[in-house]
């Protein structure tokens, strides 16, 4: 069952679990913004959803990469994908020059960790 997965395969893994993960982070937003109980478990229900999709993703891309690797592309980059995405694109939440100078950092991370394995 170790079939070899298309060289795009990671890379779209790796966008899967990104989406997946700004989309969880705006559930649980969304959720605690809520003003009555249906909404809030509505978006309680479609983050937790996505955050155990984004789980299996994870799996998945744990079937090809070491784990070293896949923790830099899933969790550093959804670290980042988070802020810009959720926090400062959908949600408008301001975000400062440190702020971006640290995700820069993060980025920066993630490719030397993957340039080096």
């Amino acid at each position: 069952m170790s079939r070899l997965l298309h060289p795009i395969g990671i890379p779209l893994l790796v966008l899967f679990y990104q989406g997946l993960v700004v989309f969880a982070n705006f559930g649980f937003k969304r959720s605690a913004e809520s003003t009555t109980a249906l909404a809030f478990l509505a978006w309680q229900i479609l983050g937790n959803l996505s955050g155990f999709l984004s789980v299996l993703t994870y799996t998945a891309l744990l079937r090809w990469l070491p784990v070293h690797i896949a923790v830099s592309l899933t969790m550093g980059l959804g670290f980042v994908s988070v802020q810009v995405f959720t926090a400062w694109l959908i949600f408008r939440e301001p975000i400062g020059i440190w702020k971006w100078i640290g995700a820069g950092l993060v980025v920066l991370g993630v490719a030397l960790i993957v340039r080096g394995r």
